[in-house]
Parts: structure tokens; C-alpha cells; sequence
């Protein structure tokens, strides 16, 4: 039989320049025979692969079918978007792929490797962001397989890597390896499925079956690409992903209806608290914190889902976060544009006539002032400050309550961008940018070149976490800083943490603990290097900062979903409509979809401008579209059959078979917990791309 060979020329008529080779099918049952595989050229590195299985005997068979796929190049990384970066070893922001570092040594335990016990890691395409794909590549080629999305039989897969020769490289053995990329369909979790956070459950296995006579026919993708940058041939294989996939989702809102519903919940959030206003942490029901740091059973959680007190939704905790998830700084400034005049009210489909467009509003705008004056009046001398405001009151605070390096940037980059708005409405607030001055200051004083700016600290400034890329976070603060005072201090210390962090973490194509909650590669770090570095890249002019962004971007992208899941009946997708293309995974931890992509969409755009790249405009209406879903529009819009407020939105689509607020693990399901950022993300995007940010100071950089 004459080998099939994949080049980055087309197919090829032998070895010599071919980069992959399609291997044989394996026959799984006697009585199935290979009727056809066609293997079709589509032009750019990209091919068709269509198999049709036949069952040609007398009984029905329940079967798997393999599609595997060989390098014949040395590999130097792979990848599995979503769910497995190398190995997923540098989980800390040091150590070396393939291994967990020391630093991480009691960290969250999540699937690393290529295999456990022997076996090979076998995800499901529920938990990729590309159908069922896999990726291995080294500065010269890169190779990926994955699913076709056209029809339920061709998508619904399970894929994996395995080892063909050699062993992954690491730092202690660089030798490059050759792998066999794997795509089983049905869906295959295995030898564990990982269940929640560092819960293992048992294997999921599934099967097609075939009565007599009948086929089952799945088309697959071999994509063939040249990096553009070492470690980064997904930037090439994305734009491949996306003519083939073709993933569709348009906006169910206007702009207009997307920030007036979160305004709305972001009124609905203002808590009053030892004399001030606040943005409650979210709205959630009273177990919900039991379920997310998995302190009760699953057993045990379906014995309280029986009693509304445990169900009924409201502000149980008095928890106020300066950024991050609580984002008061960041609500806190949209609800001062809208006090401003910023914004007409939409109607909701078929709801009441639209409100007249809004007035100033001074009650409105005291208490969004009030936000930022209680958290300023918090800063110690050094510059820092507890990350949640309540912090300020608990016994022992300083010990128990560290602050980030996360939060801190958030805060100093929106006291600088509230300053700046209002004054721009004849309001001074020089406190606001001396606020920034210190945190800023802070972190600059304490600038390490071994690990930059760290991870948490105590507010007296001892240091408790020093890994992870988390650091970037101050990049947007540092940038807004120097463009406001035109202090070229702040531009250095930005150009200094730029080139380390690129350096270390985002030119190995990864990023990590910037979801505060993880300890492991993760998707949220990037985006502070993606807005950074197109600052940066304005400040200076020079294109490597352009280039920058590009790479985080490309990063950040690699946890987009690029297809819809096929949703299971009765399940929440099903009944609410949702649709995952456009989402982006959380984390290697967190193993679910979040509308966090939609803070990313104006840096998007602004990267398809300054490159000409029309995909990066592509990838940004996903991103929002997405971000849109599954928002309460008005008072009847139930969900699990509740009120939840008008503009509340979960922050946690399950759309795997991982799930930390269910008693049983089943995809294609919604958390309860109405996190305050989701609006505040929205809210802020619909500002940027109308030019209503604040206008930008005309200063220079001295």
C-alpha cells in the first residue's frame, strides 16, 4: 500500500521531504471492513482526510476508530489547545516541560505528560479548543491533526500523543522526540477523566455502533505549517483552524444593550459597608464557595440542593476586590461614565419602550467616586494595599490576607484611567494618580531580575509568591502611568518587564498563575501582555513591541473555542441555547469556558489595523458574540428556574466532563455564580471602541 506523506509542498511522493505520514488503519473488529479513505489536498499545508468505516458482517458492532498520524521530524514542543502545553510541567513559571517544578510541589494535581501508569492521556474534544487537536512542532514545522466540525459523527472524538521515538525533551534532555498524533472517535476520557479541580474520576468511554450494512463516515484535518517564531506554530496553524472550522456566532445584543445590562447589575452589586459603597464580590447561592473550593462531597451537595436555603440566590459574603474577579475599581469607573451621561438605555426583545437617554447623575457618580476614595484611604506607606477592601477590618489580616501583584496593577491602571475621566468632566483627583505613583513605585523599588515583579506579597511588603508571569499585570499600569505623567520611570520599568517576561515565559508560548486561584499554565496573564505591548508599542515605535502583542495574542487565542460542542439533550446548552465557539478555557485547573475573551476585543482590533491580519478582527466578534450569552435581559429570563438579577451572567460554562457545582459530572452545563467582571469586561470593551475611555494626555515622555 502506497504510504500517504505530508509535506509543506502537498502531498509528497516520498520521504525525503515529507514532515508526516498517515498510518494504517488498525482493523478494531473482524467484521469491519475500510470501504474508503480519501485523502484530499486543500491548499496552505492543509488536507482532508475522510474515512469510511463499513460493518460487513451479520451482527451490529460497537466499535472505536483510530486515526493516527506520525511525525518524521524531531519535535522540540507539543501541544493540546486547552489542555496539555508541553506537558504541562512549567506550572509556576519555572521548572522545565514534562515536569513539575520544586516550587510547584503542592500544587493543584492536573493531567501532565503524554501518559499516567503507563497509559496514554486520551481528552476529550470537549476540553479543546480546536475539535480533538493536537500539535508538534519545532523552529522549522509544524504539524496538527483534528476533527472536522461539519457533522455530529466527524466531531464528537477524543484525541492524544504519543511517543514514537525518543522521550519529551526537557531542560536536563533537550534531544528532540517524534510523536503519533491520536484521534479516536467516539469520545474516549482515559486512563482518568479529570473531573474538577485535582479530581480524578474514572475513565468515560462511548462507541459507535454499526448494524449490518451500515458506514460511519468522519473527516479529519492534517494541517502542515512553517512557525512563524520558535514554539509558536499555532499562530500559523489558528488562521488554517479557522477557514476550516468556519465557526459562526453573532452578537444577540447591539452595543448599547450590552453596557446598559451592566450597568444595571453593577447597580444591583453596590453594597453598602462600614460607611461606604462597594461592589459585592457576586451573587451566588450560599453553598457556592463550598462548591468551588471543593469542601463538601458531591453527595453531599445534592442532599442541600434539595432546600432553597442552600439554592436561593443573594449577596451572602461581604467580600469587595479592588480587580481580579471583584473588579471595583473597573465597575466602579463604568458606572461613573454612565453617571457621566455615557450610554443609551436599549430595550430587550420584546420588552418595555427604551428609557430616555441618561442624565448626569450625582447620586450614581458619588457612590462610583466613593469606590475609588475608600480603597485610596486603605494604601500603606509602601504603595500596597489589601487586595479586597473587607481585609482592611479582620483580625490578623496581615498575615492571613496576602495581596498580588494581579490586583495591585488593576488598581493603579484604573485610578489612573478614572483620574484622567474625570477630569475630562472638571473633577480633580491628583490623589488618584499618586495612588498609582505608589503601587507602581512599589513594584519598581522591588523589581527582581530573577522572578520580575513576583506574585503575592504582604502589604508590608515581604514577599510570599515569586513565580508565575502574574507580573505582567502591571504592564496596562505602568503604560497608563507614564502616558498620564510622561515620567519616564514607569516607561522603563515597562520595558524592563516586557523583555523578561517575553523572555522567559511568553516566548516558550506560555503564561502563568494570573487566575489567582491557580497554580498552573493559564490563559488570563496574557492579555496584560497583549494591551501592554501595543502601548508600548505606541510610546515608542518600535515594531518589536507590535510583534509582542502578536505573540500574546496568538497565546491568548489558543484558548478559544473554535467550534460548537454537540450539546446533550436536557442539558443546559441545550435548553438555554448556548454555543461554546468564541469562548475561552479558564486554565489547565479549571477545565471550563468563561466569557473573560471579551476584555481582548479592542486589542484585537487594534492588531488587525497595525498588521493588516483580517482574522484577528474575526477572532474578536467570536470572542464578543460569545461573551453575550446567557445574560438575564429582563424579569422573566429564568435560568435553572430563577430570577437571577437583570445583566448577571455565570462565570463558568461546563462544557466538558469537569464540574465543581454538580453532584453528577456531565457536559454542557452553567454555574450560579454571577460574578461581578463578566459586566464589567463588557462594559469597558463597548467604552473602548467608542472612543469613550478618557481622553489621553498630551503630555510627552520626559
Amino acid at each position: 500500500m502506497t504510504p500517504v506523506l505530508f509535506s509543506l509542498r502537498g502531498l509528497a511522493a516520498d520521504r525525503a521531504g515529507a514532515v508526516a505520514e498517515l498510518l494504517p488503519w488498525r482493523e478494531p473488529d473482524p467484521a469491519l471492513r475500510l470501504a474508503e479513505e480519501r485523502v484530499e489536498e486543500l491548499g496552505d499545508g492543509a488536507f482532508a482526510v475522510t474515512r469510511t468505516v463499513e460493518n460487513a458482517g451479520a451482527r451490529t458492532v460497537a466499535f472505536r476508530d483510530e486515526l493516527r498520524v506520525r511525525d518524521l521530524f524531531a519535535a522540540t514542543r507539543y501541544l493540546v489547545p486547552c489542555v496539555n502545553y508541553d506537558g504541562n510541567g512549567a506550572s509556576s513559571g519555572s521548572g522545565e516541560p514534562g515536569a513539575r517544578p520544586p516550587s510547584a510541589a503542592a500544587a493543584t494535581p492536573i493531567p501532565t505528560g503524554l501518559s499516567r501508569d503507563g497509559e496514554p492521556w486520551l481528552f476529550s474534544y470537549e476540553r479543546t479548543g480546536i475539535p480533538g487537536c493536537t500539535l508538534t512542532e519545532n523552529a522549522e514545522v509544524g504539524i496538527a491533526l483534528f476533527a472536522a466540525a461539519d457533522t455530529p459523527r466527524s466531531l464528537v472524538c477524543a484525541c492524544g500523543l504519543e511517543l514514537a521515538e525518543g522521550r519529551p525533551p526537557s531542560a536536563s534532555d533537550p534531544r528532540p522526540a517524534t510523536y503519533e498524533h491520536v484521534l479516536v472517535r467516539p469520545v474516549v476520557e482515559a486512563p482518568l477523566t479529570y473531573t474538577a479541580k485535582g479530581e480524578f474520576g474514572p475513565r468515560h468511554e462511548s462507541a459507535v455502533e454499526l448494524a449490518p450494512g451500515e458506514r460511519f463516515t468522519a473527516t479529519s484535518f492534517v494541517c502542515v505549517c512553517r512557525p512563524r517564531w520558535p514554539n509558536y506554530a499555532f499562530a500559523a496553524l489558528a488562521g488554517r483552524a479557522l477557514r476550516l472550522l468556519r465557526p459562526r456566532l453573532e452578537p444577540c445584543m447591539d452595543d448599547a444593550e450590552a453596557f446598559d445590562l451592566g450597568v444595571r447589575f453593577a447597580r444591583s452589586l453596590l453594597y453598602p459597608y462600614k460607611g461606604r459603597w462597594l461592589v459585592c464580590e457576586h451573587v451566588v447561592n450560599r453553598m457556592a464557595h463550598d462548591c468551588s473550593a471543593m469542601r463538601i462531597s458531591r453527595a453531599e451537595m445534592a442532599e442541600r440542593m434539595k432546600w432553597e436555603y442552600w439554592t436561593d440566590l443573594g449577596t451572602w459574603c461581604e467580600t469587595f476586590e479592588v480587580g481580579w474577579a471583584g473588579q471595583n475599581f473597573l465597575n466602579a469607573r463604568m458606572l461613573a461614565l454612565r453617571a457621566l451621561g455615557f450610554g443609551a438605555a436599549a430595550p430587550a426583545s420584546g420588552g418595555p419602550a427604551a428609557e430616555p437617554p441618561p442624565l448626569p447623575d450625582p447620586d450614581l457618580l458619588e457612590k462610583a467616586v466613593g469606590v475609588f476614595d475608600a480603597f485610596v484611604a486603605t494604601q500603606r506607606p509602601n504603595g500596597l494595599l489589601h487586595r479586597c477592601y473587607n481585609d482592611n477590618f479582620l483580625e490578623g489580616a496581615l498575615e492571613r490576607r496576602p495581596t498580588d501583584a494581579c490586583n495591585m496593577g488593576w488598581a493603579a491602571a484604573e485610578a489612573v484611567r478614572m483620574a484622567r475621566l474625570l477630569r475630562a468632566h472638571g473633577i480633580d483627583r491628583p490623589e488618584y494618580v499618586d495612588f498609582a505613583r505608589r503601587i507602581c513605585g512599589f513594584f519598581a523599588d522591588h523589581w527582581s531580575d530573577e522572578w520580575g515583579f513576583g506574585k503575592r506579597w504582604r502589604v508590608d511588603g515581604t514577599p510570599l509568591e515569586r513565580d508565575g508571569t502574574i507580573g505582567g499585570f502591571l504592564l496596562p499600569a505602568l503604560t497608563e502611568l507614564c502616558d498620564e505623567t510622561g515620567e519616564r520611570r514607569w516607561l522603563d520599568a515597562a520595558l524592563r518587564a516586557s523583555d523578561f517576561y517575553f523572555a522567559r515565559d511568553l516566548d516558550r508560548f506560555l503564561c502563568t498563575a494570573g487566575a489567582i486561584d491557580c497554580q498552573c499554565i493559564d490563559k488570563e496573564t496574557a492579555w496584560p501582555f497583549v494591551f501592554g505591548s501595543l502601548a508600548l508599542y505606541r510610546a515608542t515605535g518600535d515594531r518589536k513591541h507590535l510583534e509582542r502583542a502578536e505573540k500574546a495574542a496568538w497565546y491568548f487565542l489558543s484558548w478559544m473555542f473554535f467550534f460548537d460542542t454537540v450539546a446533550e439533550p436536557g442539558s443546559d446548552f441545550a435548553k438555554y441555547g448556548y454555543r461554546t465557539s468564541g469562548g475561552t478555557a479558564v486554565s489547565l485547573e479549571h477545565q471550563c469556558i468563561d466569557p473573560w475573551g471579551a476584555i481582548i476585543v479592542p486589542d484585537l482590533m487594534e492588531l488587525a489595523d497595525a498588521t493588516g491580519n483580517g482574522d484577528f478582527r474575526t477572532f474578536a466578534r467570536l470572542l464578543w458574540a460569545n461573551a453575550l450569552q446567557g445574560i438575564t435581559r429582563r424579569l422573566g429570563d429564568f435560568f435553572h428556574d430563577r430570577q437571577r438579577p437583570i445583566g448577571s451572567q455565570n462565570e463558568g460554562f461546563f462544557q466538558a466532563r469537569y464540574n465543581k457545582y454538580r453532584p453528577v459530572v456531565e457536559p454542557g452545563y452553567f454555574n450560579d455564580v454571577l460574578a461581578p467582571w463578566p459586566g464589567a469586561f463588557r462594559m469597558w470593551t463597548v467604552a473602548r471602541l467608542r472612543g469613550a475611555d478618557g481622553p489621553r494626555s498630551s503630555r510627552t515622555i520626559s
